[in-house]
């Protein structure tokens, strides 16, 4: 598979950027946690049940039933919950594990399970080891390894996509990611991903210079999930759209500005709902991932001033928008476009997924979770569908529906008690009590603390970490 890292070098990533801080160890809860008399929305779908106990024992839940009706052990660590409520732990689906300073602040904002959407592979499955044995407190990680496209092809010393695929499998990822690929090259992908239990999802453009089949031919060779909104747009619309004469789409703020920004001109409804009936019928799922676009409404001094900032170090990921008000018109009715098609999209039946490209531009990690709720509930979809799209919905194509996803008995003991009613107003997803991971409970507070002790805060320069706890 190319050239390896020393696993030296890999444990070095691991191991010396993650170490405890302020006595939340990494090692795994043997206690027992009962959380008395808050309001569960278990993610099921079923209506909210007020004055619940749930009983967590190591990292499982064990018992869930009325206030009154489970015995708590006199060991027991009790949550006093009443008033609260209690929703599975998050999932975001879409993220991208580049830096030692995020784990924290995904499991501050109640992000519990990730899925890593292309990563060099010796790293990122050392990494999800790491943190599947509690060498390091984070989130649980699913790998999709590196992107299979031409590129990563030729990087990687192999000869097809397909032999690439195989590499991925024998490697052990969770599932394949692909953005750039012919139609048969896609197809024989998908023929090795399937043969061993994986789905196959990614980018279906950009069409504009071949290097993609766009969404309705990518669907017809096996793909089974569309990452990003614009991917749908391209296929939903009718004359194409006009380009300057300066156009080069292998310059991406090209593609972004001329391209992806301006699919709204020509969007064609019939056209968008051949599309989503097409997904349906295919059972292929679906992450608008809503909040990378909006990102370019806002303003270089609107994500500036953006208090979550604290908590990302200096340049680290760029926040300021390139596009000026023109531009970002544009993407504000492209926008309007993509929640009318996820509207739609989740009307018609169709398997919305949660997730953010985070670390990316301004998809702060963990924060931007949040934010895509939000999106989905101002695009039409219920509260209950949209936190089931960052939970269930995200454990399904995940094929972890059976340990995540859910508040219940023999599942993992991943939850997020929240201080307000999340049905009520989606934002209340943001006002978190208290995280459990794993049966681990952990303060949101305290969690944010610990990363400006570890890695300091925006605008402090270069740390040395010998200093840092």
């Amino acid at each position: 598979m190319g050239k390896s890292i020393p696993l030296s070098f890999l444990f070095l990533f691991a191991t010396s950027s993650f170490s405890s801080v302020g006595g939340q160890t990494p090692t795994p809860s043997t206690s027992v946690i009962v959380i008395e008399g808050g309001t569960l929305i278990d993610g099921t779908g079923r209506s909210p049940t007020a004055g619940t106990t749930i009983l967590i024992e190591g990292n499982r839940i064990r018992q869930i039933g009325r206030q009154g009706e489970i015995t708590a052990p006199g060991s027991a660590h009790i949550i006093h919950a009443s008033g609260k409520f209690i929703i599975p732990g998050l999932i975001d689906a879409h993220v991208h594990y580049r830096y030692p300073w995020i784990h924290r602040l995904y499991l501050a904002n109640g992000v519990t399970t990730v899925r890593d959407m292309g990563s060099q592979v010796e790293r990122i499955l050392t990494l999800r080891q790491e943190l599947a044995v509690g060498n390091i407190l984070g989130p649980r990680m699913f790998v999709s390894g590196i992107a299979i496209n031409p590129g990563s092809v030729k990087a990687m010393g192999v000869n097809t996509p397909q032999e690439l695929a195989r590499k991925l499998v024998e490697a052990g990822v969770d599932g394949i990611k692909v953005t750039g690929y012919t139609p048969a090259e896609l197809e024989e992908v998908v023929e090795v991903a399937h043969a061993h239990g994986l789905l196959v999802y990614g980018h279906t453009g950009p069409k504009v210079d071949g290097r993609a089949p766009g969404a309705f031919l990518a669907i017809e060779a096996g793909l089974d999930g569309i990452e990003h909104g614009y991917g749908v747009l391209e296929d939903s619309m009718g004359e194409a759209i006009e380009l300057p004469s300066n156009f080069d789409p292998s310059i991406r703020e090209h593609l972004f500005r001329y391209w992806y920004g301006r699919m709204h001109r020509n969007f064609d409804s019939d056209k968008a709902e051949a599309l989503i009936q097409f997904m349906v019928q295919r059972n292929v799922y679906f992450a608008p991932t809503l909040v990378n676009i909006a990102r370019h409404e806002r303003t270089p001094e609107d994500l500036a001033a953006n208090p979550a900032l604290r908590y990302i170090p200096e340049g680290e990921p760029n926040t300021l928008a390139s596009f000026g008000e023109e531009e970002r018109r544009e993407w504000m009715n492209t926008l309007v476009r993509m929640k009318e098609f996820t509207r739609r999209f989740d009307q018609s039946g169709g398997l919305l997924i949660a997730g953010t490209d985070s670390p990316n531009g301004a998809t702060l990690p963990g924060w931007s979770l949040h934010q895509e709720l939000e999106l989905f509930v101002q695009a039409g979809i219920t509260p209950m569908k949209a936190i089931q799209a960052a939970t269930l919905n995200n454990a399904k194509i995940m094929h972890q529906d059976k340990e995540l996803g859910t508040v219940e008995i023999g599942k993992y003991a991943d939850l997020v008690i929240l201080n307000a009613n999340p049905l009520e107003d989606i934002r209340q997803t943001r006002n978190i009590h208290r995280v459990i991971k794993d049966g681990r409970v952990l303060d949101p507070a305290v969690l944010l603390e610990q990363n400006i002790r570890q890695f300091g805060e925006r605008g402090e320069q270069q740390f040395d970490r010998t200093n840092r706890e």
